[in-house]
């Protein structure tokens, strides 16, 4: 089973992003080794627990055999664990330039993708459910972006929920999931992804008790 931890937070202003998004994301990692399994290591001290690859992709040095991805967006921070090497990707859907369908995005997928184009809602949608099973990918493989994304395609059917998903990168297996209002997550598994089990949260730094509240499983 895969255990995703959420949270999500307020709008701030653009200097304060980056440092609450890392700040949401370290307190993710504690919490879930925690709760999962009784390992207690504050949010100011897994910097000196983690160890990267060559590509940056971070690990915890003491245990191997526990395998987490860190993704988050405007307004959302996630954290997955799992037992498999994983990655995943969580994206809010927006809009986005057109010269970067080349950069992502193969002919087959552009192809697939032109079909929603007189629907703005359905382009931008489709566009990042593409994105973020990609991003999933390179952070699966610990490459990172030294994986060219036209390097491999999908093939999706959306008339399932989940969604159909097939990628020529074989041994790979997929989950993708529209999460309320207006976000896409995706994870990426070497094996099959049987359970995914999420723990949403919400953030309020104002609150006069804990500022992670209103939290549900699901």
């Amino acid at each position: 089973m895969i255990t995703i931890y959420m949270q999500s937070y307020e709008d701030c202003l653009p200097r304060e992003k980056y440092k609450i998004e890392h700040s949401l994301g370290r307190s993710l990692l504690s919490m879930g080794l925690k709760e999962l399994f009784a390992i207690h290591i504050p949010p100011h001290l897994l910097e000196n627990a983690l160890i990267k690859n060559p590509y940056g992709k971070p690990a915890l040095k003491d245990y191997p055999g526990i395998y987490f991805n860190i993704s988050h967006c405007s307004g959302l921070a996630a954290c997955a664990f799992a037992n498999e090497d994983i990655g995943m990707d969580l994206e809010q859907i927006h809009a986005f330039s057109p010269s970067i369908l080349k950069k992502v995005l193969t002919q087959g997928e552009q192809k697939f993708l032109d079909q929603f184009k007189d629907v703005p809602s359905l382009y931008e949608e489709c566009f990042i459910r593409f994105w973020t099973l990609k991003e999933s990918v390179i952070k699966q493989s610990g490459m990172g972006l030294s994986m060219p994304l036209t390097e491999f395609s999908f093939t999706l059917s959306l008339g399932t929920c989940p969604p159909g998903i097939r990628c020529s990168r074989e041994g790979l297996y997929f989950y993708q999931e529209k999460l309320e209002p207006d976000y896409i997550l995706s994870v990426c598994s070497p094996v099959p992804v049987p359970k995914i089990q999420v723990i949403r949260q919400h953030y309020d730094p104002n609150h006069p008790k804990d500022p992670f509240i209103s939290s549900h499983t699901r």
